[in-house]
């Protein structure tokens, strides 16, 4: 049961409330397992995040980050080149600027009819949007663009407005001959398939390019689904990519023809195409994607595309989909590179690693924090737009092999949450590389079938969000303490029972009040080794007074803080005294 101590807040001149106060956010502690929690002082709205990585900039880049590119080197299936391009702030002397897409999030309690009332204000363009959050998607003007986005901040209403990020399929076909499916039997799919027999259903919603609703291997496992581009059913698949996932995925089994899909029994597919023809797509239709896969009961969203840039929009829709028991996947990239990209790198998302028969890293693959998990993604078998088959290798191979046995998960255990589905798959993974590169190791399909613990594990995401992890398979020994800032909105929640604890901007808090805040360690990380923390906090934001300060520390028993409350707490300041940083070491007992 959570503790909340109460804690005094000093001073500090408080004339609205900050959305962008924190750099690496406010607040701190106490907690394990069961959450506890601890207390910060704060007469602002804090933006509260762990900090064991540094936060992102608070202004959007104008220009869209490059996603991974794809280079094939075969053509069974052709598939278009990304052809990305970043909008220009500048205007062209000759012709108006290309207009720049962002992703507006008010306030919650703005009305439909005030938030088109500021668009038009702002004098920009609404194209569409995403109620349940709150979001418009919009374009600027490519020549004001800068002067636009400020008066659009200046609004109370407006909580944020991000670049409308273009993100980019990770999976290419190759020119070698078509395999036996290899990875199967490599995952314990052979051990399964013939012994186990699902007891309910599950969906998997691929947002990607659609899904060719006429092949043989998949017509009888689709249910409907739609197009975020054109609103039509999503069976058509332009670009191939879509099309390849639902056969990794759920191609129908022991039917004589193509390929037997990782789920063999009781697992659909739900196309919901996000991604135009090119293999790319914008933010604002990813976002409205996760949304209707959630709204319409997927078990599993799969995001097989990448992008370097984090969105907070994005996070905020993936934070909805797991909050209605989604299990997210995502595709890490194909850049051979640690570099951290999204939506893999986000909160709740199990970003994949891929892996070839040795069980090492592919040389194409991504990996760091963004890998929760790693499967099997070079010669893949899946299937291709027309009918037959094609081999593919590549991350967002290995994204739909997890994509597909997490759906067979549910589908065995229909009781199962996401969180419980995430923790099976997670804890009995098998070792491969280190977990510095695969996560909690290679998918072992088998093992995860038989575990029936419920222990919730939700994957913490990268930087800015967390610092990876929960490490609780193999490489558990070796994990380090992984903890999450959290916080709640004024005034605290008295019901319902658990209340709620928040990571995103924190409301309603004024001069000299005090914030309930706690760093949340989630179970299964008894074995994890000591971590070091830093909270910090932006003691005068500009000509605006900050939070106060950080007093009356609690932590709950199974955590120690090195050298103890307070001395084990060291304070230190930055950025001419304005920064003020509160850094310790904790570790947990169970």
């Amino acid at each position: 049961m959570p503790i909340l101590l109460p804690t005094a807040v000093r001073g500090g001149l408080l004339t609205r409330l900050l959305s962008f106060l924190l750099s690496l956010s406010v607040m701190f502690f106490a907690f394990a397992a069961a959450p506890l929690q601890v207390l910060a002082t704060d007469p602002v709205s804090p933006d509260p995040s762990a900090s064991v990585a540094p936060s992102p900039s608070d202004t959007p880049s104008p220009s869209v980050a490059p996603s991974p590119s794809d280079t094939p080197t075969a053509t069974p299936t052709p598939q278009a080149t990304p052809d990305q391009t970043s909008p220009s702030p500048s205007a062209s002397p000759t012709a108006p600027a290309t207009p720049v897409p962002f992703i507006v999030t008010f306030a919650p309690g703005t009305s439909e009819a005030r938030q088109l009332e500021i668009v038009a204000a702002v004098g920009i363009t609404d194209v569409s949007a995403i109620p349940q959050l709150g979001m418009r998607n919009v374009l600027l003007n490519g020549d004001t663009w800068l002067d636009q986005l400020a008066v659009f901040r200046a609004y109370p209403e407006v909580k944020e407005v991000d670049i409308d990020r273009t993100r980019a399929v990770d999976a290419v076909p190759n020119d070698t001959a078509y395999p036996l499916q290899w990875a199967l039997p490599q995952i314990g799919w052979d051990q399964l398939y013939g012994s186990v027999t699902p007891a309910g259903t599950a969906t998997v919603a691929i947002l990607d390019t659609g899904v060719d609703g006429s092949h043989p291997d998949l017509v009888a496992n689709l249910v409907a689904g739609t197009s975020i581009l054109d609103a039509s059913n999503g069976l058509t698949d332009p670009n191939g990519h879509g099309t390849w996932m639902a056969g990794i995925v759920a191609a129908q089994t022991d039917n004589g023809y193509g390929i037997a899909g990782v789920g063999f029994a009781g697992v659909r597919v739900m196309p919901v195409v996000v991604l135009g023809a090119n293999g790319t797509g914008q933010d604002s239709d990813i976002i409205a994607g996760v949304v209707y896969a959630a709204d319409h009961g997927a078990d599993v969203i799969l995001m097989s595309f990448s992008n370097p840039g984090y969105s907070p929009a994005l996070q905020a829709a993936l934070d909805y989909a797991w909050a209605r028991g989604a299990v997210l996947v995502a595709a890490t990239g194909n850049d051979g590179s640690s570099s951290v990209t999204y939506p893999a790198g986000d909160r709740g998302v199990i970003g994949v690693a891929s892996t070839d028969q040795a069980d090492a890293l592919a040389a194409s693959s991504n990996y760091g924090a963004a890998a929760f998990l790693a499967a099997p993604g070079v010669d893949i078998q899946a299937s291709a737009v027309g009918g037959g088959r094609v081999s593919i290798s590549g991350t967002s191979a290995a994204a739909a092999e997890v994509a597909g046995a997490a759906a067979l998960l549910r589908a065995i255990d229909p009781a199962a949450s996401n969180g419980a589905i995430v923790g099976r798959l997670a804890r009995n993974a098998d070792p491969a590389g280190d977990p510095a590169r695969t996560g909690n190791g290679r998918l072992n399909l088998a093992r995860a079938a038989s575990d029936t613990a419920t222990d919730a594990i939700e994957p913490a995401g990268a930087a800015p969000v967390g610092s990876g992890g929960p490490l609780v398979g193999p490489y558990v020994a070796a994990a380090k303490l992984n903890g999450q800032l959290q916080g709640q909105n004024n005034p605290p929640c008295v019901s319902p029972a658990p209340c709620p604890w928040q990571t995103s901007q924190l409301m309603g808090w004024a001069e000299l009040q005090t914030a309930p805040l706690r760093l949340f360690f989630q179970a299964g990380q008894a074995s994890s080794t000591a971590n070091t923390f830093t909270i910090s906090i932006d003691h005068a934001a500009g000509s605006t007074a900050g939070l106060e300060s950080l007093t009356n520390f609690a932590k709950s028993s199974n955590l120690t803080i090195t050298g103890g409350i307070p001395a084990g707490i060291t304070f230190s300041t930055s950025l001419g005294g304005d920064s003020w940083d509160y850094k310790f070491e904790a570790s947990i007992s169970d």
